[in-house]
């Protein structure tokens, strides 16, 4: 039975070993080439100087002015720091969702950015997590309630309505897996921030 097995597998492994192995880095430069072009070819046609295009570009900008006008300037350093920390884990982890085609962008800010939501990233989950975390931050009850708050939010809401203007598409993806992830995220953040800080004294 298991040389039977090893004698229907072997050609397999073999095929899929020629496969691999015919494929250059050239056949993957091209490949890629030809992936950015109808990539900008479809940005153009359908995402630049649409009022869905405007809408990212809004979002790209308003928050961040928000954000510096209420931020505490004394404290600005830990909280840029909080939030590179979140921002850093937040959208390495879209790069890995977006390329696995567990979710997809039909609207971009432009071709050449990747993750493709940056504007959503940073202003609807970022930010708010930063002056969360500004506002909560001294205490871990409060903070753990209200990123519980925010993250169900950004999970149940923020998400689907991305979805209903068609910038977002889940493609495996369900709102409900995004819930613990940005509050985990958020309280992760806040734990090595305060580990950090005990350095300092």
């Amino acid at each position: 039975m298991l040389s039977w097995t090893i004698e229907l597998i072997q050609p397999l492994m073999t095929f899929q070993g020629k496969v691999l192995a015919s494929i250059s880095l050239q056949d993957l430069l091209e490949a890629e080439k030809n992936y950015h072009n109808v990539l900008k070819a479809y940005w153009h046609d359908n995402n630049f100087l649409t009022l869905r295009w405007w809408f990212l570009v809004v979002l790209s900008i308003i928050p961040a002015i928000i954000w510096w006008l209420v931020v505490d300037k004394k404290k600005l350093v830990e909280n840029t720091a909080y939030g590179l920390f979140y921002g850093v884990a937040a959208i390495f982890l879209d790069s890995i969702g977006s390329n696995a085609m567990v979710w997809t962008y039909p609207v971009r800010l432009t071709p050449y950015l990747n993750p493709q939501l940056y504007p959503y990233d940073v202003g609807v989950v970022i930010i708010p997590f930063m002056l969360i975390y500004q506002k909560y931050g001294y205490s871990l009850k409060k903070f753990i309630l209200a990123t519980a708050i925010l993250s169900l939010f950004l999970a149940f809401i923020a998400e689907p309505s991305m979805v209903y203007l068609g910038i977002y598409k889940e493609l495996t993806w369900k709102h409900i897996y995004s819930f613990p992830i940005y509050w985990l995220l958020g309280l992760s953040c806040w734990a090595i921030i305060k580990k950090f800080k005990s350095y300092e004294k």
